[in-house]
């Protein structure tokens, strides 16, 4: 089941976070950095920031929740950007992730276009390149000092089945 997230998630939101950091990201960020990124991304200022301002979703079965999306912007926007989009290692390749993006599409009134950015290396890309997303560009950057690759993807949504 697909719903919206509310305040009595955040810790499960929080754990998933983590367990799905150090499974994708482990070989090339470091574990001290990925705490600190984890901290700052889902302190109680940031997840309170998120209920105001993005649409936040849980998929659960039964009391479990299995993963989470995070869009941002206004339900009327045309370019939709998706913030977040974690499922619990233990959960992966069950078609969670793709219920998820289209169970938060079908939320905006009329999107033209869904945007993200991961983190180069991620061997998730290939999700994302199977749902039509592609490369726009990568920018360097970093996390308290440690330096990664940004990689902005997007899918045009002309043909979105609603």
């Amino acid at each position: 089941m697909i719903r919206e997230m509310d305040l009595s998630d955040v810790e499960r939101v929080r754990a998933i976070a983590v367990a799905t950091w150090r499974n994708t990201y482990s070989r090339f960020i470091p574990e001290e950095i990925q705490d600190k990124v984890l901290k700052d991304a889902y302190s109680t200022e940031a997840m309170n920031n998120r209920f105001s301002s993005s649409l936040n979703l849980v998929a659960e079965n039964g009391e479990e929740i299995m993963g989470y999306a995070f869009f941002s912007g206004n339900l009327s926007d045309k370019d939709v950007f998706l913030e977040s989009l974690y499922i619990h290692p233990n959960h992966q390749g069950k078609g969670l992730g793709k219920l998820l993006l289209l169970s938060g599409l079908e939320q905006f009134k009329e999107p033209a276009t869904l945007s993200l950015t991961v983190y180069k290396g991620n061997p998730n890309i290939s999700f994302y390149e199977k749902e039509g997303f592609e490369v726009m560009k990568e920018n360097k950057g970093e996390f308290y000092g440690h330096p990664v690759v940004f990689t902005l993807m997007k899918k045009n949504l002309d043909n979105l089945v609603k």
